[in-house]
């Protein structure tokens, strides 16, 4: 899928978004990144870092030269050749596959839906499916084998052998022991990618991702860098806020690529979302305010011209609903139009990333065709005005009655998500960087929750009517029946 430069939503300018870049560059030569690590520590203090107690702290010309050298196209290969593809940072080339790494299944049963535990048969009929699906480009793994986990990296090469025919994004590898014997199952490195998150929020490198990052850098595979803080518990509740801690902690992890391969192929992927602090602090992944959030991430990134991994259609919901399928055609729309290219966890993610269901793969499936139908349609570039057709119509799609209220429903969620609620000012950049600094010297996430009671009041979480209508799901049946799936 391609989209036109006027298609590209523009919610920060220039100007703010060079706030942004500053004050992360001022939280990592400040604050800096606690680092346990001596291998990577001295790698980074090598070139330039310097260190204090348990902090690395790294200047904003190590951040620049990163983001000079880092490659601008990565190449992703895989075993039928017609799947493979080029991500360049110059082009709005969106490509979208699967993810999740969830624990249960969703499926039907009498009188509505259940979940069960995932397993290895469910790995092997999902990568089927998603292999067959026209709007897959690339294959993320979905569920985890259910073997031992000394045994998971090398069984799941070989169902990704066996099943895969696009490009394999292996997400997490489980011990980097395995490595050489993952990439001689699947056949071509080529074929491969992986995710990393590297940094634990706020401003913490995890030891075992750090030797997971060396490793796969050192042999050249393209590499997510994913960071994913809440924002009230791990992160600022503040909009500016988190995205300055996801700003310095993705921008750490482009410097450390680059020390360890310079010309690193990797890939920024932000996933600054909000905390429920209404209720049990769970994450709101596909809320207006953090469709907004992950929204700017990738702006951010395309800021740099650099590749960008986005995040769309992690639904909250527990099941197929008319709901979800509403929060995924936001979430996708505004994810296209942000300028994010590799989008993952993009099909069938239910229950945040606990759950997936065979049916919402293909419900996400038909609901993708509609939206690149209504980009290439668009003459506008009002994505506003894009986003609600595409929802009516994909609402409608699956036997909907989309009325007023529905409509007056959407429409209030897509403002939510393209309005700002804070201002991005150096005096209000320099009060979330201090936020920033206490919740690091406090080791403690009451910091970030004490300060989000003012964003509470102001109404940073989104408070809207649920979309509640049946949906008629049986074309999806017989689409699943056709496909062999049970």
């Amino acid at each position: 899928m391609i989209i036109s430069d006027e298609q590209l939503i523009e919610m920060l300018s220039p100007a703010e978004m060079e706030l942004i870049h500053r004050g992360a560059c001022r939280i990592l030569s400040q604050i800096g990144v606690r680092v346990t690590h001596e291998d990577i520590a001295g790698r980074l203090l090598s070139r330039g870092a310097e260190r204090k107690g348990d902090r690395i702290f790294i200047s904003q010309e190590m951040i620049e030269e990163a983001l000079a050298q880092t490659a601008k196209t990565i190449r992703f290969d895989a075993p039928e050749p017609a799947h493979g593809f080029t991500l360049d940072a110059d082009e709005n080339q969106v490509k979208f596959g699967p993810g999740g790494q969830a624990l249960f299944i969703v499926h039907p049963v009498a009188g509505g839906w259940d979940r069960r535990a995932a397993g290895t048969n469910d790995l092997k009929q999902i990568l089927a499916l998603c292999d067959q699906l026209p709007q897959v480009d690339f294959t993320t793994r979905p569920v985890e084998c259910d073997v031992p986990e000394d045994r998971m990296d090398v069984e799941k090469a070989k169902i990704f052998q066996q099943y895969c025919t696009k490009p394999m994004n292996l997400a997490n590898i489980v011990k980097v022991e395995y490595l050489d014997k993952v990439l001689e199952i699947i056949g071509n490195p080529a074929y491969v990618s992986f995710i990393v998150s590297l940094v634990s929020s706020p401003l913490a490198l995890d030891d075992f991702s750090g030797d997971k990052f060396v490793a796969l850098l050192e042999k050249d595979l393209p590499v997510s860098i994913s960071c994913c803080p809440q924002g009230g518990s791990t992160a600022p509740f503040s909009e500016v806020g988190e995205l300055l801690q996801l700003h310095a902690e993705l921008l750490f992890g482009f410097v450390l690529a680059n020390v360890i391969r310079p010309g690193a192929k990797v890939l920024y992927r932000g996933i600054p979302i909000t905390s429920n602090l209404y209720t049990d602090g769970s994450p709101r992944w596909c809320q207006p305010e953090s469709i907004r959030r992950v929204t700017l991430a990738a702006q951010l990134c395309r800021y740099y011209n650099l590749p960008c991994c986005g995040t769309a259609g992690v639904s909250d919901e527990t099941e197929p609903t008319a709901q979800g399928l509403a929060e995924k055609v936001l979430s996708w729309t505004y994810g296209i139009a942000s300028g994010a290219q590799y989008i993952n966890s993009a099909l069938g993610m239910l229950e945040q990333v606990l759950s997936v269901s065979y049916h919402q793969y293909v419900i996400d499936d038909i609901a993708l065709k509609i939206i690149k139908e209504k980009f290439a349609e668009d003459g506008t570039g009002e994505t506003s005005v894009l986003a609600k057709d595409a929802a009516i119509t994909a609402l409608s799609h699956f036997g909907v009655a989309v009325d007023r209220e529905i409509e007056d429903e959407l429409t209030a969620r897509i403002r939510h998500i393209e309005n700002a609620l804070e201002p991005y000012s150096e005096e209000y950049i320099e009060d979330q960087i201090a936020n920033i600094k206490k919740a690091v010297e406090k080791t403690s996430s009451t910091v970030f929750m004490v300060a989000a009671r003012r964003g509470l009041r102001e109404g940073y979480l989104y408070q809207g009517d649920r979309i509640d209508a049946p949906l008629d799901l049986l074309d999806v049946t017989e689409r699943l029946k056709s496909s062999g799936i049970s």
